[in-house]
């Protein structure tokens, strides 16, 4: 049995008491004069107050009597106690309260994941709507900068004027009109597409097939139905994943923005469900209705798309790949509807050769 004197403090006022600390074969005995202090501290109860350091007093505490706390000066006390309670000088990963926090960590993360990727339908809406506009707005140029890389971003003047004058005539026809920001990228890919934030992407390949500017309204009421349903939040939830969550939890919008950034290329490899693509083709022909524009673009872009398919397969792969069949979208947007042209001829001329 080692015995000596150490200090004590019993929790319930500021004095500290000299202890006679006997080491027992299950615990520590803790008397002091005339018995105003006695306590037993089983060795499988101690946990160390702080991180044990060499050459350094120990200070303990025990579960049964977790106000309390004594330091160990003595060599020798502490010398037999890491024989006796060797849990109270493990650190990092050996540390079984470590391990077991750790554990519980992964299997939260693992769950939060599954839930994110299993339960999106159900839960992208409530989570993507948690988003701060302005970080939305942050994260889709992240994704547009990642995505376009160095291809050149088409400003001809004129076609430049015209696309905003068809952006304001479909976004006058929203209730609540997102802040919308539509460029076009000069690559030969057949492919439009939105992004979180309002940035809608027309790639140049897109307004060489069209033959209207009735065509290119109809893609880009398509595009802008997607932002006005936050659908590309809700894809780039998938993306972005267990990360975005983290970030959304501790209210670090910077480096959300920078996950976005790492990660944007995967956005272009998943695809919208059919139901969200059949939202945005319906919310696209009221969009042309309220502005008083014309559905038959629509309509004939498809069929031509039909007609043209197995020559084009390649080229419109990106786009049209995840929508709906072509043969339910025509019969969606079918419709000799006599309305105004989306932009005059020479409007039309010049969003065309924007890229020129």
């Amino acid at each position: 049995m080692i015995s000596g004197n150490e200090e004590f403090n019993d929790g319930k006022t500021a004095a500290r008491h000299w202890v006679t600390v006997q080491l027992d074969t299950d615990g520590l005995r803790i008397t002091s004069d005339a018995d105003v202090i006695e306590r037993h501290w089983p060795f499988e109860k101690l946990r160390a107050v702080e991180a044990p350091r060499a050459g350094q007093s120990l200070r303990l505490t025990c579960e049964t009597d977790p106000d309390a706390r004594m330091r160990l000066s003595d060599p020798v006390h502490i010398s037999a106690l890491r024989r006796q309670a060797p849990q109270l000088f493990l650190t990092g990963l050996a540390h079984p309260n470590v391990r077991r926090n750790a554990s519980i960590i992964v299997l939260v993360l693992v769950l939060l994941g599954l839930l994110l990727w299993q339960g999106l339908p159900r839960l992208s809406v409530p989570i993507a709507r948690m988003i701060p506009l302005a970080w939305e707005q942050d994260i889709g140029l992240a994704f547009r900068a990642r995505l376009l890389g160095g291809a050149k971003v088409c400003d001809g003047g004129a076609g430049t004027a015209a696309l905003s004058e068809l952006t304001g005539h479909l976004t006058a026809g929203l209730a609540v009109a997102p802040e919308i920001s539509v460029m076009v990228a000069d690559r030969d890919m057949v492919n439009a597409f939105a992004l979180p934030g309002g940035h809608i992407v027309i790639f140049r390949g897109l307004l060489a097939k069209a033959e209207s500017a009735d065509e290119i309204a109809a893609v880009l009421a398509h595009e802008i139905a997607h932002v006005s349903e936050r659908h590309p939040t809700q894809m780039a939830l998938r993306v972005m994943g267990i990360g975005m969550l983290a970030k959304l939890l501790t209210g670090d919008g910077s480096t959300l923005v920078e996950l976005a950034s790492e990660v944007g290329g995967a956005l272009l490899l998943l695809s919208y469900s059919r139901d969200m693509e059949r939202q945005a083709d319906a919310s696209g022909r009221q969009l042309l209705r309220r502005a008083g524009l014309s559905i038959s673009g629509m309509s004939s872009f498809f069929t031509r798309l039909r007609e043209n398919k197995a020559a084009e397969i390649n080229l419109l792969h990106g786009y049209f790949s995840s929508h709906p069949p072509l043969g339910e979208r025509i019969a969606g947007t079918d419709g000799n509807d006599a309305r105004q042209p989306a932009l005059n001829a020479e409007a039309w001329q010049a969003l065309k050769t924007i890229c020129d």
